[in-house]
Protein backbone atom coordinates (compact mmCIF):
# COMPACT_ATOMS: atom_id res chain seq x y z
CA UNK A 1 0.00 0.00 0.00
CA UNK A 2 2.09 2.95 -1.13
CA UNK A 3 0.98 6.36 0.07
CA UNK A 4 0.23 7.75 -3.38
CA UNK A 5 -2.26 5.01 -4.07
CA UNK A 6 -3.61 5.38 -0.53
CA UNK A 7 -4.30 9.05 -1.03
CA UNK A 8 -5.79 8.44 -4.45
CA UNK A 9 -8.22 6.33 -2.47
CA UNK A 10 -10.69 5.73 -5.26
CA UNK A 11 -8.33 3.50 -7.20
CA UNK A 12 -8.27 5.25 -10.55
CA UNK A 13 -10.60 8.17 -9.98
CA UNK A 14 -7.51 10.32 -9.66
CA UNK A 15 -8.89 12.71 -7.03
CA UNK A 16 -7.61 13.08 -3.48
CA UNK A 17 -10.31 13.01 -0.87
CA UNK A 18 -9.37 16.39 0.50
CA UNK A 19 -9.52 17.92 -2.95
CA UNK A 20 -13.05 16.59 -3.23
CA UNK A 21 -14.15 18.12 0.07
CA UNK A 22 -16.25 20.85 -1.48
CA UNK A 23 -18.61 23.68 -0.56
CA UNK A 24 -21.80 22.34 -2.09
CA UNK A 25 -25.35 23.57 -2.36
CA UNK A 26 -27.85 21.45 -0.47
CA UNK A 27 -29.25 20.16 -3.72
CA UNK A 28 -25.92 18.44 -4.52
CA UNK A 29 -26.57 15.72 -1.96
CA UNK A 30 -29.86 13.98 -1.19
CA UNK A 31 -31.54 14.58 2.14
CA UNK A 32 -29.30 12.59 4.49
CA UNK A 33 -31.93 10.99 6.76
CA UNK A 34 -34.10 10.01 3.79
CA UNK A 35 -31.11 8.68 1.85
CA UNK A 36 -29.95 6.63 4.84
CA UNK A 37 -33.44 5.16 5.32
CA UNK A 38 -33.60 4.21 1.66
CA UNK A 39 -30.09 2.74 1.71
CA UNK A 40 -30.93 0.76 4.85
CA UNK A 41 -33.97 -0.92 3.28
CA UNK A 42 -33.10 -4.39 2.02
CA UNK A 43 -32.87 -4.24 -1.75
CA UNK A 44 -34.44 -7.67 -1.95
CA UNK A 45 -37.66 -6.21 -0.56
CA UNK A 46 -37.92 -3.91 -3.58
CA UNK A 47 -37.16 -6.50 -6.23
CA UNK A 48 -40.12 -8.08 -7.98
CA UNK A 49 -37.81 -10.65 -9.57
CA UNK A 50 -34.32 -12.06 -9.07
CA UNK A 51 -31.92 -12.33 -12.00
CA UNK A 52 -32.30 -15.74 -13.57
CA UNK A 53 -29.62 -18.42 -13.56
CA UNK A 54 -27.71 -19.51 -15.48
CA UNK A 55 -26.73 -15.93 -16.20
CA UNK A 56 -25.30 -14.66 -19.50
CA UNK A 57 -21.53 -14.97 -19.62
CA UNK A 58 -19.54 -11.77 -19.26
CA UNK A 59 -16.21 -11.19 -20.95
CA UNK A 60 -13.43 -11.25 -18.33
CA UNK A 61 -11.45 -8.01 -18.23
CA UNK A 62 -8.84 -6.57 -15.89
CA UNK A 63 -9.01 -3.35 -13.95
CA UNK A 64 -7.96 -0.12 -15.69
CA UNK A 65 -4.47 1.23 -15.10
CA UNK A 66 -3.92 3.94 -12.52
CA UNK A 67 -3.31 7.42 -13.97
CA UNK A 68 0.24 8.69 -13.74
CA UNK A 69 0.97 11.57 -11.37
CA UNK A 70 2.94 14.64 -12.39
CA UNK A 71 3.80 18.13 -11.23
CA UNK A 72 6.06 19.81 -8.73
CA UNK A 73 5.72 18.96 -5.06
CA UNK A 74 5.23 21.61 -2.35
CA UNK A 75 7.33 21.60 0.80
CA UNK A 76 5.07 22.03 3.85
CA UNK A 77 3.81 18.78 5.34
CA UNK A 78 0.10 19.41 4.79
CA UNK A 79 0.64 20.40 1.17
CA UNK A 80 2.79 17.32 0.66
CA UNK A 81 0.07 15.11 2.10
CA UNK A 82 -2.61 16.72 -0.05
CA UNK A 83 -0.55 16.15 -3.19
CA UNK A 84 0.53 12.58 -2.54
CA UNK A 85 3.99 12.85 -0.92
CA UNK A 86 3.77 11.20 2.49
CA UNK A 87 5.71 12.96 5.28
CA UNK A 88 4.44 10.70 8.11
CA UNK A 89 6.58 7.56 8.36
CA UNK A 90 7.27 6.23 11.87
CA UNK A 91 9.58 3.27 12.32
CA UNK A 92 8.55 -0.03 13.79
CA UNK A 93 10.78 0.68 16.78
CA UNK A 94 8.83 3.86 17.49
CA UNK A 95 5.59 1.85 17.55
CA UNK A 96 6.74 -1.13 19.64
CA UNK A 97 5.74 0.53 22.96
CA UNK A 98 2.30 1.27 21.49
CA UNK A 99 1.93 -2.35 20.39
CA UNK A 100 2.98 -3.72 23.76
CA UNK A 101 0.70 -1.32 25.62
CA UNK A 102 -2.21 -2.61 23.50
CA UNK A 103 -1.09 -6.25 23.91
CA UNK A 104 -0.50 -6.52 20.18
CA UNK A 105 -4.23 -6.54 19.53
CA UNK A 106 -5.61 -6.91 16.03
CA UNK A 107 -6.46 -3.21 15.93
CA UNK A 108 -3.00 -2.06 17.07
CA UNK A 109 -1.18 -4.37 14.66
CA UNK A 110 -3.27 -3.09 11.75
CA UNK A 111 -2.69 0.51 12.76
CA UNK A 112 1.07 -0.07 13.02
CA UNK A 113 1.05 -1.77 9.64
CA UNK A 114 -0.73 1.19 8.09
CA UNK A 115 1.75 3.63 9.58
CA UNK A 116 4.93 1.71 8.67
CA UNK A 117 3.99 -0.49 5.68
CA UNK A 118 5.83 -3.29 7.52
CA UNK A 119 4.11 -6.38 6.17
CA UNK A 120 5.35 -8.56 9.03
CA UNK A 121 2.94 -6.69 11.30
CA UNK A 122 0.05 -7.55 9.02
CA UNK A 123 1.17 -11.17 8.87
CA UNK A 124 1.30 -11.26 12.66
CA UNK A 125 -2.26 -9.97 12.81
CA UNK A 126 -3.40 -12.55 10.26
CA UNK A 127 -1.74 -15.38 12.18
CA UNK A 128 -3.09 -14.35 15.58
CA UNK A 129 -6.54 -13.10 14.56
CA UNK A 130 -7.68 -14.92 11.38
CA UNK A 131 -11.32 -14.60 12.42
CA UNK A 132 -11.26 -10.83 12.97
CA UNK A 133 -13.26 -9.00 10.26
CA UNK A 134 -10.92 -5.99 10.17
CA UNK A 135 -7.92 -8.28 9.69
CA UNK A 136 -9.72 -10.15 6.92
CA UNK A 137 -10.67 -6.84 5.27
CA UNK A 138 -7.08 -5.56 5.21
CA UNK A 139 -5.66 -8.94 4.16
CA UNK A 140 -8.13 -9.08 1.28
CA UNK A 141 -6.65 -5.95 -0.27
CA UNK A 142 -3.09 -7.01 0.53
CA UNK A 143 -3.44 -10.48 -1.01
CA UNK A 144 -0.79 -11.43 -3.54
CA UNK A 145 -2.66 -14.13 -5.47
CA UNK A 146 -6.25 -14.86 -6.55
CA UNK A 147 -6.30 -17.89 -4.25
CA UNK A 148 -5.24 -15.85 -1.23
CA UNK A 149 -7.77 -13.16 -2.10
CA UNK A 150 -10.58 -15.71 -2.28
CA UNK A 151 -9.52 -17.23 1.05
CA UNK A 152 -9.74 -13.85 2.78
CA UNK A 153 -13.02 -13.00 1.07
CA UNK A 154 -14.52 -16.15 2.55
CA UNK A 155 -12.97 -15.30 5.92
CA UNK A 156 -14.53 -11.83 5.81
CA UNK A 157 -17.94 -13.24 4.91
CA UNK A 158 -17.72 -15.70 7.80
CA UNK A 159 -16.42 -13.12 10.29
CA UNK A 160 -19.09 -10.56 9.32
CA UNK A 161 -22.07 -12.56 8.06
CA UNK A 162 -24.44 -9.57 8.23
CA UNK A 163 -22.15 -7.20 6.32
CA UNK A 164 -23.40 -6.69 2.77
CA UNK A 165 -20.06 -5.15 1.76
CA UNK A 166 -18.32 -8.51 2.16
CA UNK A 167 -20.80 -10.10 -0.24
CA UNK A 168 -20.46 -7.27 -2.77
CA UNK A 169 -16.67 -7.58 -2.74
CA UNK A 170 -17.03 -11.31 -3.26
CA UNK A 171 -19.35 -10.66 -6.21
CA UNK A 172 -16.74 -8.35 -7.74
CA UNK A 173 -14.12 -11.07 -7.42
CA UNK A 174 -16.43 -13.68 -8.96
CA UNK A 175 -17.15 -11.42 -11.95
CA UNK A 176 -13.45 -10.74 -12.41
CA UNK A 177 -12.67 -14.47 -12.47
CA UNK A 178 -15.46 -15.21 -14.96
CA UNK A 179 -17.76 -16.97 -12.47
CA UNK A 180 -20.88 -15.07 -13.44
CA UNK A 181 -23.47 -17.35 -11.82
CA UNK A 182 -21.66 -17.26 -8.49
CA UNK A 183 -21.36 -13.48 -8.79
CA UNK A 184 -25.13 -13.15 -9.29
CA UNK A 185 -25.75 -15.36 -6.26
CA UNK A 186 -23.48 -13.11 -4.19
CA UNK A 187 -25.36 -10.02 -5.40
CA UNK A 188 -28.71 -11.52 -4.45
CA UNK A 189 -27.36 -12.46 -1.01
CA UNK A 190 -25.94 -8.94 -0.53
CA UNK A 191 -29.28 -7.39 -1.47
CA UNK A 192 -30.94 -9.12 1.49
CA UNK A 193 -28.60 -7.59 4.08
CA UNK A 194 -29.05 -4.31 5.91
CA UNK A 195 -25.57 -3.76 7.32
CA UNK A 196 -22.77 -2.01 5.41
CA UNK A 197 -19.47 -1.77 7.29
CA UNK A 198 -16.13 -0.68 5.84
CA UNK A 199 -14.45 -0.20 9.27
CA UNK A 200 -13.21 3.26 8.28
CA UNK A 201 -14.09 4.90 11.60
CA UNK A 202 -12.18 2.27 13.57
CA UNK A 203 -9.20 2.42 11.21
CA UNK A 204 -8.94 6.20 11.60
CA UNK A 205 -9.20 6.15 15.39
CA UNK A 206 -6.63 3.37 15.80
CA UNK A 207 -4.18 4.95 13.37
CA UNK A 208 -4.51 8.30 15.12
CA UNK A 209 -3.52 6.67 18.41
CA UNK A 210 -0.56 4.94 16.76
CA UNK A 211 0.81 8.12 15.20
CA UNK A 212 0.40 9.99 18.47
CA UNK A 213 2.24 7.22 20.33
CA UNK A 214 5.06 7.47 17.77
CA UNK A 215 5.64 11.10 18.75
CA UNK A 216 3.69 13.01 16.14
CA UNK A 217 1.83 16.17 17.11
CA UNK A 218 -1.94 16.18 17.54
CA UNK A 219 -2.44 17.83 14.14
CA UNK A 220 -0.02 15.47 12.42
CA UNK A 221 -1.56 12.37 14.01
CA UNK A 222 -5.07 13.36 13.00
CA UNK A 223 -4.02 14.37 9.50
CA UNK A 224 -1.99 11.20 8.96
CA UNK A 225 -4.83 8.99 10.18
CA UNK A 226 -7.52 10.74 8.13
CA UNK A 227 -5.68 11.69 4.96
CA UNK A 228 -3.88 8.36 4.81
CA UNK A 229 -6.90 6.11 5.12
CA UNK A 230 -6.88 3.54 2.32
CA UNK A 231 -10.19 3.15 0.52
CA UNK A 232 -9.35 0.24 -1.81
CA UNK A 233 -12.90 -1.08 -1.74
CA UNK A 234 -14.09 1.87 -3.82
CA UNK A 235 -12.21 0.75 -6.92
CA UNK A 236 -13.54 -2.81 -6.60
CA UNK A 237 -17.09 -1.59 -6.12
CA UNK A 238 -16.95 0.80 -9.04
CA UNK A 239 -15.74 -2.08 -11.21
CA UNK A 240 -18.57 -4.22 -9.86
CA UNK A 241 -20.99 -1.56 -11.09
CA UNK A 242 -19.60 -1.93 -14.60
CA UNK A 243 -20.10 -5.69 -14.49
CA UNK A 244 -23.67 -5.30 -13.24
CA UNK A 245 -24.41 -2.94 -16.13
CA UNK A 246 -22.98 -5.40 -18.63
CA UNK A 247 -25.03 -8.18 -17.07
CA UNK A 248 -28.24 -6.14 -17.29
CA UNK A 249 -27.54 -5.42 -20.95
CA UNK A 250 -26.96 -9.10 -21.73
CA UNK A 251 -30.20 -10.08 -19.99
CA UNK A 252 -32.01 -7.45 -22.06
CA UNK A 253 -30.44 -8.67 -25.30
CA UNK A 254 -31.64 -12.18 -24.41
CA UNK A 255 -35.20 -10.87 -24.02
CA UNK A 256 -35.25 -11.27 -20.24
CA UNK A 257 -36.44 -7.82 -19.24
CA UNK A 258 -37.32 -8.85 -15.66
CA UNK A 259 -33.77 -10.03 -14.95
CA UNK A 260 -32.34 -6.95 -16.64
CA UNK A 261 -34.43 -4.69 -14.42
CA UNK A 262 -33.47 -6.63 -11.30
CA UNK A 263 -29.77 -6.26 -12.15
CA UNK A 264 -30.23 -2.55 -12.87
CA UNK A 265 -31.95 -1.97 -9.51
CA UNK A 266 -29.19 -3.84 -7.67
CA UNK A 267 -26.55 -1.77 -9.43
CA UNK A 268 -28.21 1.56 -8.64
CA UNK A 269 -28.74 0.46 -5.03
CA UNK A 270 -25.04 -0.44 -4.82
CA UNK A 271 -24.13 3.07 -5.99
CA UNK A 272 -26.37 4.54 -3.28
CA UNK A 273 -24.71 2.42 -0.59
CA UNK A 274 -21.26 3.48 -1.75
CA UNK A 275 -22.25 7.13 -1.45
CA UNK A 276 -23.51 6.67 2.11
CA UNK A 277 -20.62 4.54 3.45
CA UNK A 278 -20.53 3.49 7.10
CA UNK A 279 -18.17 5.90 8.85
CA UNK A 280 -17.05 9.50 8.37
CA UNK A 281 -18.60 10.94 5.22
CA UNK A 282 -16.22 11.71 2.32
CA UNK A 283 -17.10 13.51 -0.86
CA UNK A 284 -14.99 10.92 -2.64
CA UNK A 285 -17.75 8.44 -1.81
CA UNK A 286 -20.19 10.60 -3.76
CA UNK A 287 -17.86 10.66 -6.76
CA UNK A 288 -17.36 6.91 -6.71
CA UNK A 289 -21.10 6.39 -6.24
CA UNK A 290 -21.65 8.53 -9.34
CA UNK A 291 -18.99 6.61 -11.27
CA UNK A 292 -20.54 3.30 -10.19
CA UNK A 293 -24.04 4.26 -11.29
CA UNK A 294 -22.64 5.52 -14.59
CA UNK A 295 -20.92 2.18 -15.14
CA UNK A 296 -24.24 0.44 -14.57
CA UNK A 297 -26.21 2.71 -16.89
CA UNK A 298 -23.67 3.07 -19.70
CA UNK A 299 -24.13 -0.60 -20.54
CA UNK A 300 -27.83 0.00 -21.26
CA UNK A 301 -29.75 1.53 -24.15
CA UNK A 302 -29.71 5.32 -23.52
CA UNK A 303 -33.32 5.55 -24.62
CA UNK A 304 -34.63 2.90 -22.21
CA UNK A 305 -36.65 3.99 -19.17
CA UNK A 306 -34.75 4.68 -15.96
CA UNK A 307 -37.68 5.10 -13.57
CA UNK A 308 -41.46 5.32 -13.37
CA UNK A 309 -41.31 9.12 -13.68
CA UNK A 310 -40.49 8.71 -17.35
CA UNK A 311 -36.81 9.62 -17.19
CA UNK A 312 -34.57 7.72 -19.57
CA UNK A 313 -31.12 6.29 -18.94
CA UNK A 314 -29.75 9.19 -21.01
CA UNK A 315 -31.51 11.70 -18.74
CA UNK A 316 -30.03 10.13 -15.63
CA UNK A 317 -26.54 9.97 -17.14
CA UNK A 318 -26.74 13.69 -17.90
CA UNK A 319 -27.79 14.40 -14.30
CA UNK A 320 -24.89 12.35 -12.98
CA UNK A 321 -22.41 14.08 -15.29
CA UNK A 322 -23.60 17.51 -14.19
CA UNK A 323 -23.32 16.61 -10.53
CA UNK A 324 -19.84 15.11 -11.02
CA UNK A 325 -18.65 18.21 -12.86
CA UNK A 326 -20.03 20.45 -10.12
CA UNK A 327 -18.22 18.45 -7.46
CA UNK A 328 -14.95 18.59 -9.33
CA UNK A 329 -15.23 22.29 -10.07
CA UNK A 330 -16.05 23.25 -6.52
CA UNK A 331 -13.49 20.81 -5.18
CA UNK A 332 -10.66 22.85 -6.62
CA UNK A 333 -11.25 25.36 -3.82
CA UNK A 334 -10.73 22.82 -1.05
CA UNK A 335 -6.95 22.54 -1.06
CA UNK A 336 -6.55 26.29 -0.61
CA UNK A 337 -9.01 26.25 2.28
CA UNK A 338 -7.20 23.34 3.96
CA UNK A 339 -3.73 24.83 3.62
CA UNK A 340 -4.97 28.13 5.04
CA UNK A 341 -5.76 26.56 8.43
CA UNK A 342 -3.46 26.87 11.43
CA UNK A 343 -2.50 23.62 13.13
CA UNK A 344 -5.01 24.16 15.99
CA UNK A 345 -7.74 24.89 13.45
CA UNK A 346 -6.70 21.85 11.44
CA UNK A 347 -7.21 19.72 14.56
CA UNK A 348 -10.69 21.22 14.98
CA UNK A 349 -11.43 20.68 11.29
CA UNK A 350 -10.48 16.99 11.42
CA UNK A 351 -12.48 16.46 14.61
CA UNK A 352 -15.53 18.05 13.01
CA UNK A 353 -15.02 15.97 9.88
CA UNK A 354 -15.01 12.71 11.86
CA UNK A 355 -18.23 13.63 13.67
CA UNK A 356 -20.20 15.62 11.09
CA UNK A 357 -18.63 14.75 7.73
CA UNK A 358 -16.48 16.66 5.28
CA UNK A 359 -19.15 19.04 4.07
CA UNK A 360 -19.89 20.43 7.53
CA UNK A 361 -16.18 20.59 8.38
CA UNK A 362 -15.34 22.49 5.22
CA UNK A 363 -18.17 24.96 5.77
CA UNK A 364 -16.71 25.62 9.21
CA UNK A 365 -13.22 26.07 7.74
CA UNK A 366 -14.51 28.44 5.02
CA UNK A 367 -16.19 30.57 7.69
CA UNK A 368 -12.88 30.81 9.55
CA UNK A 369 -11.32 32.42 6.47
CA UNK A 370 -13.98 35.11 6.08
CA UNK A 371 -12.96 38.64 7.14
Amino acid sequence: MNRKSVLAGAGGLGVLWVVTVVIMANRSRPDAPAARREAAEPIAARLAHKPRLPAPRLRVTGLPNEPAESGARPTNWLAQALNGDWPFKPTRQQLEPYLEENRRSAESLLAAFRATDDRSLLEEAAEKYPGDPQVAFVMLFSSQSPEERRRWLEALKQAAPDNALAQYLSAADRFKSGQTDLAVQELVAASAKLQWQDYSGDFIQNAEEAYRAAGYSEAEAKAAAGLGLPLPQLARLRDLGRHIGELANLYRQAGDEASAQAALEMGVALARRISQGSGPQWMIQDLVGIATERRVLEALDPGSLYDTAGRTVKDRLEELSARRDELRQLGRQAEEVMQGLSQPDLVRFLDRWKVSGELAALRWAANKRRP
